[in-house]
């Protein structure tokens, strides 16, 4: 529940300070998003928790601002990079034992994406935007693997906070004969932990706040360096 939990409020999270939405549940659905304009629209979220990897986003707001000349040979170049990194990921999420090597397997998977789409962007791009658009890219990674260490930080927080009133609504829950003690059971368990909640909420906010302003500064970064005709 709290993986789950984590993947819904981070993709909540960039939808909300990007508006583009992760795309995919697992490692084996994350796929390369094609926009309009300028060849394809394919960005990158690392967002997610273990079981959703580091999946694709839609980065249609890159996409309107760079001069992209795409081949048929780019596009199967990268086809072939994302899966191979994603059969790579889901191999060594497999094969972990622990949360060590869970971390292990997302950098891994990081460093494959981000020189996957080093690859297609000098292969796309002209020579003189490729610098600021590698720097985008790197700017929105850190971006989003800091907003999903933070909000998987916050539901683990939540959890521990809550345990002892878990257990107190299990055992009053066991006990209970009416449904008059049942609702006295769960109303008790809820009033235990909205304390907890809303440090939750409140840690949700400040990511998502700290999230925007970092997308903000990403994009302000790529405008100067880009500037639109």
């Amino acid at each position: 529940m709290t993986t789950r939990r984590t993947i819904a409020a981070t993709a909540a999270i960039i939808l909300l300070g990007t508006g583009v939405a992760a795309a995919g549940a697992t490692a084996a659905q994350a796929r390369e998003g094609r926009g309009p304009g300028h060849g394809s629209a394919i960005g990158i979220g690392h967002a997610q928790g273990h079981k959703l990897g580091h999946g694709q986003v839609k980065d249609r707001w890159l996409e309107s601002r760079v001069d992209r000349t795409v081949s048929e040979e780019a596009r199967a170049a990268l086809r072939d990079a994302l899966e191979a990194a994603r059969a790579a990921y889901r191999d060594a999420i497999d094969a972990a034992t622990d949360e060590a090597g869970r971390e292990a397997a997302r950098a891994a998977y990081r460093e494959a994406i981000a020189a996957a789409l080093l690859a297609y962007d000098t292969a796309t791009l002209p020579a003189d935007q490729l610098a600021a658009v590698t720097a985008y890219r790197a700017a929105m990674d850190t971006a989003t693997e800091t907003l999903r260490v933070t909000v998987a930080a916050a539901h683990t927080t939540f959890k521990a906070a809550t345990t002892d009133a878990q257990a107190a609504l299990k055992a009053a829950m066991a006990s209970a004969t009416t449904r008059e003690e049942r609702r006295a059971a769960w109303s008790a368990y809820r009033d235990a932990i909205e304390p907890a909640r809303e440090a939750q909420r409140s840690a949700l906010r400040s990511a998502a706040e700290a999230f925007k302003a970092s997308v903000d500064s990403a994009r302000a970064a790529l405008e100067a360096a880009i500037p639109q005709s």
